[in-house]
């Protein structure tokens, strides 16, 4: 659909509208009512699957799950549900500067991540991702999906970047399509966030990644796949990737620690790769 990210299924019914704090309004791309939901998918075609990818569906899991129940009914276990997850501790940190490229995020990183700060800004509705802690802590919510739904699939951002077509041949016997291949596919970063290259970059950026009319005006007119082409090119033009220092790093993966063992032993699945040097393997 036009909105790739609605986050219907978390807010549908909540009496609260996320805030973007950069406008002091409800956030532009967030749906709540089901008539505007459904909408979004009245340009498919007969036989054409639909879907999209809402971040907030794990963090929201308990009222993700219960609004899919209560709105497709006897219908809901139809509902195929793929959770892609990626290591936390780096998750947190691009998230964090997906936010300041955006211009939602002005603290650093280690005020940003304080309880209090976390406990102020979702008491005052923005948007969620500024958990960006909560956000990563998966096993929880991952086993409360594959409680409630029988058809989940969960794929690791590693795996699926370190062999695209296994994980595009993965993904359609999944949905149930023809095997798939995009022969154009690249290992590649894409919707770079980080700090700009250069000061004029930067006052180019906040034009471009900034809420304003004109940009609502455009995203009404234009697909969303050609939208996001833009942006994403844009994106590795204007910013420099800011990679997670080796010591935050390392305390990131301590918080993590007891919940990706526990997401291991859930999945059965060897995690290592996520977990710290020093203690990959214990």
């Amino acid at each position: 659909p036009r909105e790739k990210e609605p986050m219907f299924f978390a807010v549908h019914g909540q009496g609260w509208s996320p805030v973007d704090n950069r406008t002091g309004h409800k956030a532009g791309y967030v749906i709540d009512a089901l008539s505007d939901y459904v909408d979004l998918f009245k340009g498919a075609k007969d036989g054409q699957l639909i879907g999209e990818a809402s971040t907030w569906y794990l963090y929201y899991d308990q009222t993700t799950i219960r609004n899919i129940k209560e709105i497709y009914g006897p219908t809901a276990s139809a509902v195929k549900i793929i959770i892609l997850l990626r290591n936390p501790a780096q998750r947190a940190w691009s998230h964090y500067w997906l936010k300041r490229r955006n211009g939602e995020e002005h603290l650093s990183f280690d005020q940003a991540i304080r309880p209090e700060v976390i406990r102020e800004r979702l008491e005052k509705h923005y948007t969620a991702g500024f958990d960006y802690l909560g956000f990563g802590r998966y096993c929880r919510a991952v086993k409360n999906y594959l409680e409630n739904f029988p058809q989940v699939k969960v794929l690791l951002f590693e795996e699926m970047i370190g062999d695209l077509p296994a994980a595009f041949s993965e993904i359609s016997r999944f949905l149930g399509l023809a095997p798939f291949s995009d022969t154009k596919a690249e290992k590649k970063w894409r919707n770079v966030a980080g700090p700009p290259k250069n000061a004029f970059f930067g006052i180019l950026s906040r034009f471009i990644y900034r809420p304003s009319t004109l940009k609502s005006l455009v995203k009404e007119a234009a697909p969303y796949r050609t939208r996001a082409g833009l942006k994403y090119r844009l994106s590795e033009t204007l910013f420099q990737r800011e990679r997670l220092p080796a010591e935050l790093e390392k305390r990131l993966t301590g918080l993590y620690r007891e919940d990706i063992l526990a997401l291991a032993r859930l999945l059965g699945r060897n995690l290592d790769h996520w977990l710290a040097p020093e203690t990959k393997g214990k």
